[in-house]
């Protein structure tokens, strides 16, 4: 991994593209056995086409030596005293999602700011190289060392003490702070008006098209951009004035949790659905650069029904399963929303229906669950998406894309037992792969199903 030290408590990992041919040409294979893959890399790092090839299709492979916690040295060594308050595996485990780059031969995903509440206090950004097989710092997290005491002994870290002490005295103060950011009135060298960590749920998109490099949008809690040219966090943005609240009308706004979120590169326009002040909600836009707010409805979406949906944007169009909130029926999904993006907007809302597997499941009756995912695999015709049932928890089903028919996925391999059902946007299928990768927990492998 190559790194450059820029100022502490920022490193950056810098990012070169594999050959071409997307696969290294070198002869080491690697080795795949009892469903672990150990890839075979070139001498630049990139996995061999020999290597990727000893995987048989159609199963769950685990990928040896990607587990996300494997950073621990990577960041204490770069960051003296480092520690998370909460744990590696709170990044993963938590609500957090994903932002993907899924172009041939530039395949990455990149994990930022996740954590929050307990769950961990890491506000790092990491990214894992597709065609490598391999976790990289793209910013280091911050040094706890000058935490107050009162941020460390908290038990959640999605609100820093001194921002959130700032707004409450001045909710109108110019420079737009709010508490989920790290701002110390009077302490210059460590207001960073970077964010604090937090749940993320699917509120990180990847734009290819902005700034020199790309840039990470983020509309969770109030607006961020990450620009992975300059390796910054632009000063944050709420939603039409610098007040925390939500009230629908276009006056105020920030968002609450469960976020979707989308980029439409037509209209240069970030999106973001969430479940803001529970059946009010509705989804507001932003033009990228943080300008022309819009309210938008209850589009595709709003409601208490926001929070439990799972979404996937493909081309010009947008899919949202949407999960039965009813008794008894809870994280069983309901319907499939399919929204054309270009002008007009047309939703169409499709059911779904169980099959033969799931004819006797129970949903629902043992509580809450809002850990949805799904993915679009076009060699199957078929969504992979997640279900949550009360005999067998979180478990993997398809959804046939012309039926429209429920069923389980039993799909054979290193099928690991689920140590978090959030899984959000953890799991994506990169077309010039064909293969859907999963990113489960921060102390284990990554797994993967190869389709071609």
């Amino acid at each position: 991994m190559a790194t450059r030290i820029l100022s502490t408590p920022t490193t950056v990992s810098v990012f070169v593209p594999i050959s071409p041919a997307n696969w290294g040409s070198g002869s080491a294979a690697g080795t795949y056995a009892n469903n672990i893959w150990t890839p075979g890399k070139d001498a630049n790092g990139a996995v061999n086409l020999a290597s990727w090839n000893l995987i048989p299709l159609g199963r769950w492979v685990e990928v040896a030596g990607t587990r996300l916690d494997g950073l621990d040295s990577v960041v204490k060594a770069a960051v003296p005293g480092w520690r998370d308050l909460g744990s590696w595996d709170g990044v993963t485990n938590a609500w957090n999602g994903m932002a993907w780059d899924d172009r041939p031969g530039l395949e990455r995903g990149w994990l930022a700011v996740c954590g929050g509440h307990s769950d961990s206090s890491n506000d790092g950004i990491y990214w894992l190289h597709l065609r490598k097989m391999a976790w990289n710092v793209q910013r280091m997290p911050q040094n706890p060392n000058w935490w107050p005491a009162s941020y460390k002994s908290s038990g959640s870290y999605t609100n820093f003490p001194p921002a959130l002490s700032y707004y409450q005295a001045n909710n109108t103060n110019a420079e737009g702070v709010y508490g989920d950011e790290f701002f110390a009135p009077g302490d210059a060298a460590h207001s960073y008006r970077t964010p604090t960590a937090r749940h993320t749920y699917g509120s990180t998109v990847f734009v290819p098209s902005l700034g020199a490099a790309g840039k990470i949008l983020m509309g969770c809690r109030r607006y961020w951009e990450y620009d992975l040219a300059t390796n910054a966090w632009a000063p944050p943005k709420f939603p039409f004035d610098n007040a925390a609240g939500y009230d629908g009308d276009g006056s105020k706004g920030y968002t609450g949790e469960n976020m979707q979120g989308w980029f439409d590169e037509v209209e240069g326009r970030y999106y973001v659905c969430a479940t803001q002040n529970s059946g009010a909600s509705q989804t507001w836009s932003v033009q990228a650069g943080g300008t022309g707010w819009r309210w938008e409805g209850k589009y595709p979406i709003g409601g208490y029904e926001a929070a439990f949906t799972a979404q996937e944007k493909r081309n010009r169009t947008l899919s949202t399963l949407v999960y039965d909130i009813a008794n008894n029926r809870m994280g069983c999904p309901r319907v499939m929303l399919e929204t054309r993006l270009d002008s007009p907007r047309i939703t169409q809302s499709i059911a779904v229906k169980l099959g033969a597997s799931l004819a006797s499941a129970v949903f629902g009756i043992s509580g809450y669950w809002d850990g949805q995912a799904m993915t679009f695999v076009p060699d199957v015709n078929k969504w992979l998406c997640n279900i949550y049932t009360d005999a067998g928890g979180m478990v993997w089903c398809w959804l046939d894309a012309q039926t429209w028919v429920l069923e389980l996925a039993n799909i054979s391999g290193a099928s690991p037992s689920v140590t978090s059902p959030y899984v959000e946007t953890k799991i994506k299928y990169l077309p010039d792969m064909h293969a859907v990768v999963w990113v489960k927990t921060a102390s284990e492998n990554v797994r993967l199903i190869r389709f071609a």
